[in-house]
């Protein structure tokens, strides 16, 4: 009996602790709505809906995930879409002041989205070379200090081995004509 017991009591525990979510992941899923990065938000969504937590704080969760949407869509002023996330939310929290006006504010009206032009990237003048060597170069830490001096270090190197290789190219060629020239001499003896 006592076997029995210890292992109902191990089992228990084992799928309890496979179960649960942690916090970091809800953290996690909360910092993402707050940046407005909804896809990963949306994945953590469906990894705890897969684990099978506590209902209630699926749907605590899956609200927040409404909210934070919806409102993203109605500040690009895409009324027809975030209705649709609104009206998920004002099901589950009626009493949420946020979901509440903005329900009352879309419901029973001819909503659409409406299209964003985004703007024109601003077009930079094109700096003289003269211009381009005035600038001033802010060198946040010692590494990039030591890899802007390295790299003007690395250049100077391989200019001067660039000459050392052509004056040994030079010189090996010298060395082969004579060694030419002087086969030719002596085949004719």
């Amino acid at each position: 009996m006592k076997k029995i017991f210890i292992t109902t009591i191990l089992l228990l525990s084992i799928s309890l602790f496979a179960e649960s979510i942690s916090e970091e992941e809800i953290f996690s899923f909360r910092y993402s709505l707050k940046n407005k990065n909804f896809e990963e938000a949306s994945d953590l969504l469906s990894k705890f809906k897969n684990a099978k937590i506590d209902q209630a704080k699926y749907e605590l969760l899956e609200t927040e995930f409404w909210i934070a949407k919806g409102e993203d869509l109605y500040q690009q002023k895409k009324y027809k879409s975030s209705f649709e996330y609104f009206n998920n939310a004002y099901s589950r929290w009626r009493t949420n002041p946020l979901i509440k006006e903005r329900y009352t504010e879309l419901a029973g009206k001819v909503l659409h989205d409406e299209e964003q032009l985004l703007p024109l990237p601003p077009i930079k003048p094109i700096k003289k070379q003269a211009e381009k060597e005035k600038e001033i170069v802010i060198i946040d830490t010692n590494s990039d200090s030591y890899f802007i001096l390295n790299s003007f270090r690395i250049s100077e190197l391989e200019e001067q081995a660039k000459i050392i290789y052509a004056l040994l190219g030079s010189i090996a060629l010298l060395f082969l004509i004579q060694v030419i020239i002087n086969l030719i001499l002596l085949i004719r003896k």
